[in-house]
């Protein structure tokens, strides 16, 4: 049986890996002429309905109170303005490039944990994040002069929303909630926000416009949103906020397989180096989250 420390090191790397593949599944319906906010809404809306239908056949009870409720809107309102502000980047800049600037919110959770919640500040773990954004930077190869300050800005937002999205269902009062539970709520307030977002702004609902696209757009629904969601909050109730924003290294190191594998674009040593290098860090949060956790055990 896997320890929940371990569990928690496995959920973080999975989400972070999953949700690197946003790309993958979002650009082809982009392309293909869908809005962004009916793409969003396809994305949260499809994995909803089928986690909400899962639960509702396993007759697992979605009830919640109203300050439940309106902690959930607020979590799912950070998580759904972090896809369309990541999604929109797409749009301006590489994704490579994106997923590189979006990937500095552990610095933030790291800086909200020590300065409003008190959270002791590791050494270990202020190195490794270092490290990590070290490698990072060494897998964007470096930012050229024709980055499009619009998708800087929009996928700069991400690095907050994301953030407050982290410690919020670490610190609020839904932490202790079912995963799965969770999970349904938070993607369905976000499916809610794009609904109003689309009334808002009068824009029609785009429909599929053939069976590849469907069959894109599902798969965003499911592999990074769902499983990722699903794996976050898991991570955070089971290993804390700030190491598994540090693991969420692991999104742009699929980033950058997805586009070698993909996209054939070109792998370079630098992109080697970057990989080996956050690969490094997450090893160096583990070790000292377990050396941490056995000195304690010794002293209990």
């Amino acid at each position: 049986m896997l320890s929940n420390q371990l569990k928690g090191y496995l959920c973080g790397i999975v989400s972070s890996s999953t949700f690197g593949l946003i790309p993958l599944f979002a650009m082809p319906a982009l392309n293909a002429g869908i809005g962004l906010n009916s793409v969003m809404l396809y994305r949260f809306g499809i994995s909803a309905l089928c986690l909400g239908l899962y639960l509702l056949i396993r007759r697992q009870n979605l009830r919640i109170n109203l300050k439940e409720f309106i902690v959930l809107f607020f979590l799912g309102t950070f998580y759904a303005l972090t896809a369309l502000f990541l999604t929109a980047s797409y749009l301006y800049i590489p994704t490579g490039v994106a997923t590189t600037i979006h990937f500095l919110y552990p610095m933030v959770v790291s800086a909200i944990m020590i300065f409003i919640f008190k959270e002791k500040a590791s050494s270990a773990v202020i190195f490794a994040s270092l490290l990590a954004l070290g490698g990072v930077f060494l897998l964007s190869g470096g930012l050229d002069g024709n980055i499009n300050l619009k998708g800087i800005a929009l996928v700069l937002s991400t690095v907050v929303t994301y953030a407050l999205y982290i410690v919020g269902v670490n610190k609020s009062i839904v932490s202790s909630m079912d995963g799965l539970k969770m999970t349904f709520w938070v993607l369905f307030c976000a499916a809610i926000v794009f609904i109003l977002n689309l009334l808002i702004r009068r824009e029609s609902f785009d429909m599929v416009p053939d069976m590849n696209i469907g069959i894109s757009l599902f798969l965003l629904a499911i592999i990074p949103t769902l499983v990722s969601d699903f794996t976050l909050i898991l991570s955070v109730q089971k290993i804390g906020s700030t190491t598994t924003a540090i693991l969420g290294c692991m999104e742009p190191v699929t980033a950058v397989i997805v586009g070698t594998l993909v996209f054939h674009e070109s792998m370079e040593f630098v992109h080697i180096l970057g990989v080996g290098i956050i690969l490094l860090a997450v090893t160096l949060v583990i070790l000292k989250s377990d050396k941490t956790r056995n000195s304690e055990l010794i002293t209990d």
